[in-house]
């Protein structure tokens, strides 16, 4: 008997694992398959599409002209990083970055610098601290990065930028905090849900593009499982905020869209290049941003590296890219699109030195005028400002 009770009770136990492995096995399958179709789905967010603003084409009627400086001269960061611009009602304007010992370390910080009326840019200051972050989420938390401002014609300034739970930019998840009075203080932290992967690997990078009765369209983009574009809306509703995104582009080699409106229903998307072709891609909306064309490659180098453009007052499109070089990232160029990013013309060279970086360009177009900052040396945050008189001189003398 007491040889039979043995053997029912192994009988039983083993029953019992197989059991508990069966259930565990038809969990992983379910989140499998539904992971999958995430992936793969091309299934639109469930919000509206109002359409886009587009600011009116003014003329330019000044001059030439073109000047820089450095935002954060002297940093004491041995990394400065993906910066991002927002401009006032008032026309200040406001720079973030990123700032650290490095890439994914902890002691990276979200930076801001202000400019005035007088043209100078104020002494950065810290606004978001991975230690204040994860006291707010009540997660762990061992970096930041990307930060991205949103801005309207109210005092309201958004900050979406990302926290990092675990590993690198993967292990990422997207955050929002808004200011009420011009980015001088900000309000508590939220996490946005972007997707059923525990909410993880939705990064910003290139600027939103505002939308029709209030909101932004803002390109985002994921790097687990694949590396592929996405939109992300955000649109006031009458007790805050609702967020959806909604798929360009499915796969792993295309990432960073940078959006441009043409009109209130179209619009194109530039990508960074994951791929050996090394070509800048572009995609085409017609509704939107609600479907998109598959993205096709151009005849601009992408050297694994982020790009931006913005929609001039005459139509033309004007890109900020990495061209070839012995290095990865050793210039900056300029280069002009007059039939909506189908062909490129290069036009003008920003920055080049040999052994040197000079990286993440997101660029806003006002009034004729251009406004751009981008990494130097992995060191510094450059700011330039340029108007579109300039832009046609060069092109002429490019030709």
């Amino acid at each position: 008997m007491s040889r039979g009770g043995c053997v029912v009770s192994v009988r039983e136990s083993e029953q019992t694992k197989r059991g508990i492995l069966f259930r565990v096995a038809c969990v992983f399958i379910a989140l499998a398959s539904g992971l999958l179709s995430w992936w793969m789905s091309s299934d639109q967010a469930n919000c509206a599409f109002p359409g886009f603003v587009v600011a009116p084409d003014i003329p330019a009627s000044e001059p030439p002209f073109f000047r820089t400086n450095v935002i954060n001269p002297g940093a004491p960061q041995p990394k400065s990083h993906s910066a991002a611009l927002a401009e006032l009602p008032g026309g200040e304007l406001l720079a973030a970055w990123y700032a650290g010992k490095g890439e994914v370390e902890d002691d990276v910080a979200i930076y801001l610098s202000r400019r005035g009326p007088d043209g100078e840019w104020s002494p950065p200051g810290v606004i978001i601290t991975r230690e204040g972050v994860a006291s707010q989420l009540g997660r762990n938390v061992i970096s930041l990065g990307n930060p991205l401002l949103l801005s309207d014609e109210s005092a309201r300034v958004g900050l979406l930028f990302v926290s990092i739970a675990a590993g690198r930019w993967s292990g990422s998840s997207m955050n929002i905090a808004w200011s009420e009075d011009g980015g001088r203080t900000w309000g508590p932290v939220r996490k946005l849900t972007m997707n059923p992967l525990a909410n993880l690997s939705a990064l910003p990078r290139n600027p939103p593009a505002p939308l029709l009765g209030g909101g932004w369209a803002v390109p985002v983009y994921e790097e687990f499982l694949g590396k592929f574009p996405e939109i992300l809306w955000l649109q006031p509703e009458r007790d805050g905020w609702i967020d959806a995104v909604s798929r360009i582009y499915g796969g792993v080699s295309i990432l960073q869209p940078a959006l441009v409106p043409l009109d209130t229903r179209r619009a194109v998307a530039l990508f960074r290049d994951y791929t050996s072709a090394r070509r800048m891609s572009v995609a085409w909306s017609d509704d939107a941003g609600r479907t998109w064309s598959r993205p096709v490659p151009t005849d601009i180098p992408n050297v694994d590296s982020g790009v931006c453009a913005v929609r001039l007052s005459d139509g033309a499109l004007l890109c900020a890219f990495n061209d070839f070089s012995p290095g990865k990232r050793e210039n900056l160029r300029l280069a002009i699109s007059r039939d909506e990013g189908r062909t490129w013309r290069r036009v003008a060279t920003l920055q080049e030195e040999a052994g040197s970086e000079f990286s993440y360009p997101y660029m806003l177009a006002r009034g004729g005028r251009v406004m751009m900052v981008y990494s130097a040396r992995q060191k510094e945050i450059h700011f330039a400002e340029f108007n579109e008189a300039w832009v046609r001189q060069q092109e002429e003398r490019a030709q």
